[in-house]
């Protein structure tokens, strides 16, 4: 029953097959899959999608699902974006920085991919990781939303710091980033 403990007490909500494998202390594969096959039937771990696994009756955490099945990936435009409350309407889907661009629908959302370059895909600068799932601040939301959609509409941009978006623009390496940046500072 430690096993047990381990995954009711775990602020996780989903597990990779990697991670299920550390807490089952398992060197062996096989018996591994076996212990692993007794928690679904016994209705204690359902099988999300292929090698990720969450706690049965345990509401899922889909910033964390998605970061998990796409990896190295940050939570990203309009999901940052209304997480901190710089756009409100609430989308269902959840956006993703990721190396290619694609959509895909698991459980009852679709998961979009956004493809950036490498450059700010690895670039740690302005993304918070809470060991849980990575998430950009609303300042590199803001701007992976106009790198990627460029003519688009925010509703609460006096939550951004104008200071730290300058800060930022670099990564991007975009001189017309630049410029469409201000033009939503001057008005305000």
């Amino acid at each position: 029953m430690d096993i047990l403990f381990q995954l009711l007490s775990s602020k996780n909500t989903i597990f990779t097959f990697d991670e299920l494998l550390s807490i089952f202390w398992s060197t062996n594969t096989q018996t591994f899959k076996n212990k692993l096959s007794y928690y679904i039937k016994k209705w204690i771990l359902e099988r999300v999608t292929r090698w990720i696994y969450s706690l049965k009756n345990k509401e899922i955490n889909k910033f964390e699902l998605t970061n998990k099945i796409y990896s190295p990936s940050y939570i990203s435009f309009f999901s940052a974006l209304y997480h901190h409350w710089i756009i409100f309407q609430y989308e269902n889907d959840v956006y993703l920085a990721y190396k290619k661009s694609d959509t895909r629908k698991i459980l009852d959302f679709d998961i979009k991919l956004k493809c950036v370059k490498k450059d700010i895909l690895f670039n740690p600068t302005g993304i918070i990781n809470n060991g849980i799932y990575s998430l950009a601040w609303p300042e590199r939301a803001f701007l992976d939303t106009i790198y990627i959609y460029w003519d688009i509409h925010f509703d609460n941009i006096s939550k951004l710091d104008y200071q730290t978006l300058l800060e930022l623009l670099p990564i991007y390496k975009n001189a017309n980033l630049e410029k469409k940046v201000k033009t939503y500072f001057i008005k305000w």
